[in-house]
């Protein structure tokens, strides 16, 4: 025997499971504890987030900078406070948002240390460490003064150089590259052994200025309201000097007639030029 069966109940059937299928789908959704949890993490991490970054908890309340030879210790703090102090978003005191490279970067521009480090110490003080190195002499370029060594590194830069610092003018093309100033040992050390033998041997010619152009192995010195005096960088210091006071004591020992001529040439061996 055949057993028949309607077609539309077939159809019922398929419609019924249809809407069981979608009656399952609405009903699905996360369960209510799930919202409680995400609500409970975004407060605990808002609140972690102002105890650490908005709270007076990790406010900086002490710049601690190591002892500087050359230079007042005092910038160094003044440079901290001047940038914790400056109108942002989130507060620029806060130890945690504290701009170390920020600051490191305003430090370099005027001072050159070496190994520049600056550290937090929780919970409320900043630590400035630092190595300085030694300079000989000042180099005047671009009416700023960097304390520099005799490779010509840059040690600092100041607006004005202490009175017993050599300075020498750089009157011929510029120097200063990034950090170092691109001349030769030997007009350096040169320079600063004569400012020495002047100080100490000759009298009279104290207002002066040690000066470079771009004149080959040559150093000058501009007496105020006098000559201008050549020096050869690879003669010695002392031996030219010698022919100069010489020449002081016996053909120019009238101030006034010294100081009328418009240079003294002792670059040339045991001969003396001027004019």
């Amino acid at each position: 025997m055949y057993s028949y069966k309607p077609r539309h109940s077939i159809k019922l059937r398929h419609a019924y499971t249809q809407n069981r299928n979608l009656s399952k789908q609405k009903n699905t959704g996360l369960p209510k504890k799930y919202y409680f949890l995400g609500a409970a993490i975004i407060i605990i991490f808002g609140a972690l987030g102002y105890w650490l970054f908005l709270s007076a908890n990790f406010r900086l309340e002490k710049v601690q900078v190591d002892f500087a030879r050359n230079f007042s210790s005092q910038d160094l703090e003044t440079m901290a406070w001047d940038q914790a102090k400056t109108n942002q978003v989130l507060p620029a005191d806060n130890l945690w948002l504290f701009d170390k490279k920020k600051l490191a970067n305003t430090i370099e521009e005027k001072y050159y240390l070496d190994n520049l480090k600056i550290k937090i110490r929780l919970p409320h003080t900043l630590v400035i460490k630092f190595k300085e190195r030694d300079y000989g002499l000042a180099w005047q370029e671009d009416n700023k003064f960097y304390y520099i060594n005799y490779q010509g590194d840059i040690i600092m830069q100041k607006d004005d150089v202490a009175k017993n610092v050599a300075v020498v003018y750089n009157r011929g093309r510029a120097r200063k590259e990034g950090r170092q100033i691109k001349i030769e040992e030997k007009y350096l050390s040169f320079a600063d052994n004569l400012n020495r033998a002047f100080n100490e041997k000759i009298k009279g010619l104290t207002e002066r200025q040690i000066f470079i152009d771009d004149e080959l192995n040559t150093i000058k010195i501009q007496i105020t309201n006098g000559p201008i005096i050549k020096f050869n960088t690879e003669e010695s210091v002392d031996k030219q000097l010698v022919k100069l006071e010489t020449l002081r004591r016996i053909e120019l020992s009238d101030g006034k007639t010294f100081n009328s001529k418009s240079y003294i040439d002792l670059r040339y061996g045991d001969r003396i030029f001027y004019q």
